[in-house]
């Protein structure tokens, strides 16, 4: 059993830092969005802006799923409640900021 929850630990760890890359990609985006609008012309901005977007679409939903489905088959109530929200919470933020992002390809041609 020991091996089992070490295996359990290691698969969050991965969804966690895959959570990670999400909630820093959303915040470069609405950083970055925030200075392109003020200024659409930096250089700097339109790259961390572009750079959130591609960590955004190289972050794949279908691959959180399946680790996720490792972790609760083994889960019942509260716990596997409690991480499904999470994921949808994040796959949620994922979406949101992907679509926030084409908006302001489209405002600003970028």
């Amino acid at each position: 059993m020991a091996m089992w929850a070490d295996n359990i630990k290691f698969v969050k760890d991965i969804i966690d830092s895959k959570y990670q890359k999400i909630d820093a990609a959303v915040a470069e985006i609405n950083e970055s969005s925030e200075a392109l609008l003020k200024d659409a012309a930096c250089a700097k901005s339109k790259e961390h802006f572009n750079s959130g977007l591609r960590t955004l679409e190289l972050v794949q939903p279908a691959e959180i799923e399946t680790l996720l489905e490792t972790i609760i088959s083994e889960l019942n109530g509260k716990e596997k409640e409690m991480l499904e929200n999470e994921m949808k919470e994040k796959i949620g933020n994922r979406t949101a900021a992907m679509e926030k992002g084409k908006q302001m390809k489209a405002q600003l041609k970028i």
